[in-house]
């Protein structure tokens, strides 16, 4: 099902942009005060793989997820019982996000919040110092390793390594109806890392919201194999501090 289909099918269909603030009227103003970049985004034309590079793009994906999946399985073991030990609830958490051409996925992550963290609020923009996460949620969250079951994802297909990271459909459909150029993010594969989450990290504003959408832009355009690995090798490095 594609997004828009999905957020129109919700009834009631409502969501919160944060605990406090105002992200969409910000988007707005910054899609006013940028539109000639983001109309530049929207006509651009993108870079497309070859048949060859996108196999053995999957190929990879398939090699380093089992990879990953089988040398954390201690981790992935402790990280599950110190989420039990500290709050009720499941180990993972399913989310719907959007993968390629708009389409919805779940992803698979550990739990960082406390369960039922919106059903009070509906879907809500989560802040760096969000009051619903557990005590092992704020370590996972810090360190991203609350992502590691996305090899799953990566696994069954829906995201590859390198790539715009997925978002919420109530929160795109949002950002598209703000500045259209948004949804050219989804004529790539989502992935667990990529420049936009390199450069930008998470987003906690408005501003950080057209960030990304730059950065991914630029991703497209140079979107190739071996942009994909050095993307890929960088990431290592960040992980182990020893980089940036």
């Amino acid at each position: 099902m594609n997004y828009k289909e999905y957020c129109k099918s919700q009834n009631p269909y409502q969501i919160f942009s944060s605990i406090n603030g105002n992200l969409f009227w910000d988007l707005e103003n910054i899609a006013m005060s940028r539109s000639a970049v983001l109309n530049e985004i929207q006509q651009m034309p993108f870079r497309s793989m070859s048949k060859l590079n996108t196999a053995i793009t999957r190929g990879l994906d398939i090699l380093l997820s089992l990879f990953g999946l089988i040398t954390s399985a201690i981790p992935l073991m402790i990280i599950s019982i110190a989420i039990k030990i500290d709050s009720a609830g499941p180990v993972f958490y399913r989310q719907k996000r959007v993968g390629k051409n708009g389409e919805i996925f779940q992803i698979i992550k550990f739990r960082t919040m406390s369960v039922d963290a919106e059903k009070s609020t509906g879907p809500i923009w989560a802040t760096s110092d969000d009051p619903r996460r557990t005590v092992v949620g704020i370590f996972l969250r810090r360190t991203r390793l609350d992502e590691l079951p996305n090899l799953l994802n990566i696994l069954n297909g829906d995201m590859t390594f390198i790539g715009p990271r997925p978002e919420r459909p109530e929160f795109v459909y949002e950002f598209v109806k703000c500045m259209p150029a948004f949804d050219r993010r989804h004529e790539a594969k989502p992935g667990l890392t990529g420049v936009a989450q390199l450069m930008n990290g998470y987003d906690d504003s408005a501003a950080s919201v057209y960030r990304k959408l730059r950065w991914d832009a630029f991703y497209l355009r140079k979107k190739c194999l071996l942009f994909d690995l050095s993307l890929l090798y960088r990431t290592v490095f960040c992980m182990f501090r020893l980089e940036g």
